[in-house]
């Protein structure tokens, strides 16, 4: 399985334009962050999570043209928005891609995005919205996903065997974190250093992999107030920033 982070940035991204660029060295390559998304390769499939903003470019910088499936891990449009550039995969494809998300996105996303999924005018669709189980699978790819809290809403978590992707984490539910024990890697949301009311800071997710235990955790979901060398300073060895175009083989 190879994983590549597209982008690990926050919803702003990092830096941000007009000189606002936080705590970050501007020097280093790996504090320019594009909003976060994430694509794992695994038994000849591309499958995607989420449609960053950004998705158009990332994909075009790893040279990127067929994706088999998209994961959604929640509604915000950092993580929704560039939905419309999947219309290429589709078309380069000649393929309906399917659409996994959590039943709570699905009346908006057909709402936003009708044209998309139902068609519209002389638009023919070129997305379905599939149900999300807690154990699916994609051509022989299986996936195991629960839900986590990111304050007033939920996100999915999602696990491939022994990797784990959960972005937008403040808490997780009851013991669902005893999920990702033994994991080869995980790779988690840190917007930054200090808590956030939607946002676990870094003490806490610290917490969550001393009791995890993960062979490797990669950070993403980061700002700009996050620079990738004092972060990776402050972190064990096996914990470190991520950075766009980052592959990870497991």
């Amino acid at each position: 399985m190879k994983i590549t982070i597209l982008g690990c940035g926050g919803s702003f991204g990092s830096p941000l334009a007009w000189n606002r660029h936080g705590n970050i060295d501007l020097n280093n390559k790996r504090n320019f962050r594009t909003r976060s998304s994430v694509l794992i390769e695994d038994n000849n499939n591309n499958i995607l999570i989420d449609t960053s903003p950004d998705l158009r470019q990332q994909l075009y910088n790893i040279q990127c043209t067929n994706i088999d499936a998209v994961l959604y891990t929640h509604e915000h449009s950092d993580h929704t928005s560039g939905l419309p550039d999947m219309r290429a995969m589709s078309l380069i494809n000649q393929k309906i891609i399917p659409a996994f998300m959590p039943k709570e996105m699905k009346s908006k996303m057909e709402i936003f995005y009708k044209y998309i999924f139902k068609g519209e005018k002389d638009y023919l669709p070129f997305m379905k919205i599939e149900n999300l189980e807690n154990n699916f699978s994609i051509n022989g790819t299986n996936i195991e996903t629960f839900k986590h809290n990111h304050g007033s809403i939920d996100v999915q978590t999602y696990k491939f065997g022994k990797f784990a992707y959960s972005t937008d984490l403040k808490k997780f539910y009851n013991e669902d974190i005893d999920k990702l024990k033994n994991l080869d890697l995980w790779i988690v949301g840190l917007l930054r250093e200090d808590p956030h009311p939607a946002h676990a800071g870094f003490e806490q997710v610290m917490e969550f992999i001393n009791y995890i235990k993960p062979k490797k955790t990669v950070f993403t979901h980061m700002t700009a107030l996050l620079d990738e060398k004092k972060l990776k300073d402050k972190c064990p060895p096996n914990v470190v920033p991520g950075y766009d175009g980052m592959t990870i083989n497991i």
